[in-house]
């Protein structure tokens, strides 16, 4: 079981957990988990439920049909996150439930198990974000910011209007602040203090806005700051009142700030600072109350599909969310400013440079001051911050005006006036080039351009589709590769449009990089689909990242835009026949990235839902001794034992059947504790019957060490889900007659039947396992520990069947003895059918295949090597002919070059596919003067270089 310790401090209660720290929220009784800078709700999970003509889950079934599914997580009430109103929402954001169960899972389990179920469309943890400033002493230092974007000349155009609204959707804002007070928002609609809706929107006496946290997560109708935290500095900057003879002044200057207060006094980090626990409750909120503009000066790491439908939402519905891009000095993911339809934020010194502390990278759309800026503080005062905090609410503010000037321009069209018109600075930012956004704004030219021109991909479709690739849809060394778009024009008319393709990573060279457009109107738009950009793609390592930007250019307009996309994935899905199985590089099956199962496809039988909630190899000679790719002690992450030697890499056809795969990886990441094998996995699949319902894989397994290894077992593990991706009802045991492990569903799911054998051998090993450990056998709920693994590996049949409930087994071989150097093949077969007959055949017909593929591969290939290797020239020293040998376990595309002293190219030998095996070439030294040289392999992610030594 998990353990919780507890550590008195100062107003905050810490927690610590096996799988990372936590703390407790005081008085609210809420804990909070902390993994790395990511913060979410303990016991607590967000999620969308479908719609089945028109009708959704009632709410108060939801609890019992969760339960229904999975009681182990003791799910005990579900709540709206956005109750319904008086009036319709798109988007279906009245089908978003906040779900609390009882168990000690992470929600990112216990998130992942349910979103299978057909009632839920996806799932997630309640993430909560941090604030963005760093905190200066206080000083009456004058507002540069101000200057620097032209505030003053904009005034003179336009000094925005009462009737358009900024929310700061923060900490809350000091309302009554004599420099604030002026220009808060009054929702006129509510007759103050009378205990009544009056306005219909969801919230009693809302007159000011809403608090959705309070002190101890008791929701009230003041938006006051609890504390002097950030939101009222963030308000001042967007729009403090100006020209009133006292303070400071802002942007914004008669624009209106509705104060949404997301934050819960007792709800703060380790250092004391509030969290936003409720900014996407807060900016529905903003929208559906009338904002123009939402400002999000707070974020995280984590990306949420929950964040990104409001958000949706919100710009369908009228308002621009503007986000500060982040506080982490580097290119790292920051949300909500990653989002989609988000103006992204960074920041900037009195220098125009970028401030030290600014996040930067693709996502970036634009620049603002945010180093030292002065705003308003709680308790009727002021005080000097920086952070992108304070950028952020200066653009939205600028944004605020662009409203006022051009009121037909729709959210997004607003946000792009304010980009487009920013001042470039790039040249005072080399290093940050195309990464701080398109400039630093510059409200006056918001104004007074009329003319601006916006140009913007909105769907990029990269392909590997024939004749430059195999279609498998993993991009790989020697594709071409197609990238089709679509552009929309956001603000005016542009003719004789070009748009440039720009490599920004070292593996693609540029076939086509241009598309022409002769015209665009405002929101028209075009795509290059008939004529798309190509791309060639040369070795590179393992999930190699491949950006691009496209250049656009019309007379004087130029802009630009990044895409990219991934090479070489450590991940394939093999399909091909009535089966598919996605296969990764570290010894898992279903998914790449557990328990979040994004990455990936499981496995499917014809086509129809994932059956598959994690697979993994595990590997063993005692329970002292496992390496493997399971989950862990802590059932939320997985155990990285496995190194990644060469990439899985998928070959269609394959030498030795229609779909075949080929990995290499050895167990080097359990350190100490290794056992020393290097695993080459081969995977089998075929198109036509009676081989179509199957998928091989053999795990030839060398021995590394200068000693035996003995009593080695060896077996997969999976944890099956037949129905509705839960498990509720599923059986798994063992059939003596097929020698199988299988699984069926008992309730009213689906026929489909799953199961797993070994082929290699007959030393057969079958465990069976409940996963809530409801029928006496142990919980792998509460984590699969190596004990527990090597239980199931090494007794045999040894427990035969588990279920009905969530349900998974080990199937396995063995004791193994491998000598130093020496390779055994550990052979299973995956397969699906809809009875139990069906799979018996198909197993037997795999053990058939898998005895041909030994006798094909021993016979025709009987020096295959198991891992990748440049071996010395031979003669050397040499003159003037000598060779160089290597060995590939899997083909590949492989250059070989030689070099002189100084690191200039001599020789091109090889730079072309080569099957898996052992090559040779002679290279010819004739015309080089004597001396050094060195000779350079490169095959997929292995490069050696060796030297050689000419003598004349």
């Amino acid at each position: 079981m998990s353990f919780r310790k507890y550590f008195l401090v100062p107003a905050i209660m810490f927690t610590l957990l096996v799988f990372g720290t936590g703390f407790n929220t005081g008085s609210s009784n809420q804990e909070i988990i902390q993994n790395g800078d990511v913060y979410y709700f303990a016991n607590t999970i967000v999620m969308k439920v479908k719609t089945n003509n028109g009708e959704s889950v009632l709410l108060a079934d939801l609890p019992v049909l969760l339960n229904e599914a999975n009681s182990s997580f003791r799910f005990t009430n579900a709540e709206f996150l956005f109750p319904r109103k008086n009036t319709d929402r798109d988007f279906g954001l009245d089908n978003i439930v906040i779900v609390n169960y009882e168990s000690e899972s992470d929600p990112n389990f216990v998130a992942s198990k349910i979103r299978g179920l057909k009632e839920v469309e996806w799932a997630e943890p309640r993430f909560l974000y941090s604030l963005l400033f760093d905190p200066n002493d206080p000083s009456y230092a004058s507002q540069w910011n101000l200057h620097k974007i032209q505030a003053a000349n904009a005034w003179d155009i336009n000094q925005g209007d009462t009737s358009i609204v900024i929310a700061i959707i923060d900490t809350g804002v000091d309302w009554d602040h004599p420099d604030l007070a002026a220009n808060i928002w009054i929702n006129h609609g509510e007759i103050p203090d009378n205990g009544i809706d009056d306005g219909g929107n969801g919230y009693i006496d809302d007159v000011r806005g809403w608090d959705f946290g309070g002190l101890t997560g008791i929701p009230d109708n003041d938006p006051m700051e609890d504390r002097p935290d950030h939101g009222t500095h963030v308000a001042g900057i967007a729009s403090a009142v100006t020209n009133n003879g006292i303070g400071i002044a802002a942007i914004g200057f008669k624009c209106k700030i509705m104060a949404v207060k997301t934050s819960q006094d007792n709800i703060r980090n380790p250092q004391g600072q509030a969290l936003i626990a409720y900014g996407y409750e807060g900016i529905v909120y903003a929208t559906d109350n009338g904002a123009h503009v939402i400002n999000c000066s707070w974020g995280g790491g984590n990306f949420s599909i929950l964040a990104q439908e409001v958000i949706n939402y919100a710009t369908a519905n009228g308002s621009l969310v503007v986000a500060a891009a982040g506080n982490s000095g580097n290119s790292s993911s920051f949300y909500p400013a990653g989002y989609d339809n988000v103006l992204s934020v960074a920041s900037t010194t009195t220098n125009d440079t970028k401030s030290g502390f600014s996040t930067f990278g693709p996502s970036v759309d634009i620049s603002a001051p945010g180093s030292n800026i002065y705003s308003t503080w709680q308790d009727n005062v002021y005080a000097t911050l920086s952070g992108t905090s304070m950028a952020s609410p200066l653009a939205a503010g600028t944004a605020a005006l662009v409203f006022a000037q051009f009121p037909n321009y729709s959210p997004l069209q607003v946000g792009e006036q304010v980009r487009v018109t920013s001042d470039n600075i790039d040249h005072l930012n080399p290093n940050f080039q195309n990464l701080i956004g398109k400039g630093r704004i510059n409200a006056h030219n918001a104004l007074i351009t009329t003319n601006a021109i916006s140009v913007r991909g909105i769907e990029f479709v990269f392909s590997d589709d024939p004749p430059g690739g195999n279609g498998d849809g993993i991009f790989q060394a020697g594709e071409t590769i197609s990238l089709g778009i679509r552009v929309k024009n956001y603000l005016n008319p542009v003719n004789n449009l070009t748009i440039t393709l720009q490599s920004k990573n070292n593996y693609s060279t540029i076939q086509n990089g241009m598309f022409n457009v002769s015209s665009l109107g405002m929101l028209q738009t075009a795509d290059n689909f008939s004529n798309k950009f190509t791309f060639t793609l040369s070795t590179m390592p393992a999930n190699a990242r491949l950006p691009f930007i496209l250049n656009f250019s019309a007379g004087s307009y130029t802009d630009y835009q990044w895409t990219e996309t991934l090479g070489n994935p450590t991940y394939a899905t093999q399909s091909g026949n009535d089966v598919s199985l996605t296969i990764t590089s570290k010894g898992t099956l279903a998914y790449n990235d557990f328990p979040n199962n994004i990455q990936g496809d499981g496995f499917r039988y014809q086509e129809g839902p994932n059956l598959l909630f994690e697979g993994a190899i595990i590997l063993a000679t005692s329970a002292a001794q496992v390496s493997d790719a399971a989950r862990g002690a802590n059932q939320s992450f997985q155990n990285t034992d496995f190194t990644v030697i060469q990439p899985f890499i998928l070959n269609v056809p394959g030498q030795h059947a229609d779909y075949q795969g080929t990995g290499v990886f050895s167990d080097d990441a359990a350190g100490s504790n290794k056992i020393g094998i290097t695993s080459t996995l081969n995977s089998y699949s075929y198109v036509n019957a009676p081989h179509n319902n199957y998928i091989i894989l053999r795990y030839s397994l060398k021995n590394t060490t200068s000693s035996v290894i003995s009593n080695l077992h060896a077996g997969l593990f999976f944890d099956w889900d037949i129905i509705d991706g839960s498990g509720e009802g599923d059986i798994t045991q063992w059939d003596e007659t097929g020698k199988l492990g299988y699984v069926r569903n008992t309730t009213s799911g689906p026929p489909t039947l799953v199961a797993s054998a070994l082929i290699s051998s007959e030393d057969h090993g079958f465990w069976a396992i409940k996963n809530d450990g409801g029928d006496g056998g142990f919980s792998i709920y509460d984590g699969f520990t190596d004990a527990e693994k090597w239980q199931a590996l090494s007794n045999g049949i040894g427990k035969p069947n588990a279920g009905p409930g969530d349900v998974s087994h080990v199937i396995s071989g063995g004791p193994f003895t491998i000598a130093p150097g020496d390779t055994i093949d550990v052979a299973f077969v995956v397969a699906a059918g809809s009875n139990l007959e069906e799979l018996r055949t198909s197993i037997a017909n795999a053990r058939i295949r898998f005895e041909g593929i030994l006798t094909f591969t021993h016979e025709e290939e009987p020096g295959v090597p198991l891992t990748f290797g440049l071996s010395q020239n031979y003669p050397n020293p040499f003159n003037p002919g000598t060779v160089i040998s290597w060995q590939s376990p899997v083909g590949s595309l492989q250059s070989l070059k030689v070099y002189d002293v100084l690191g200039r190219e001599v020789a091109a030998l090889v730079n072309e596919y080569k099957q898996a095996g052992t090559h040779s070439v002679e290279f010819n030294a004739t015309g080089l003067p004597s001396g050094v040289y060195f000779y350079r392999l490169n095959a997929g992610s292995f490069s050696e270089t060796k030297k050689m030594i000419l003598l004349r």
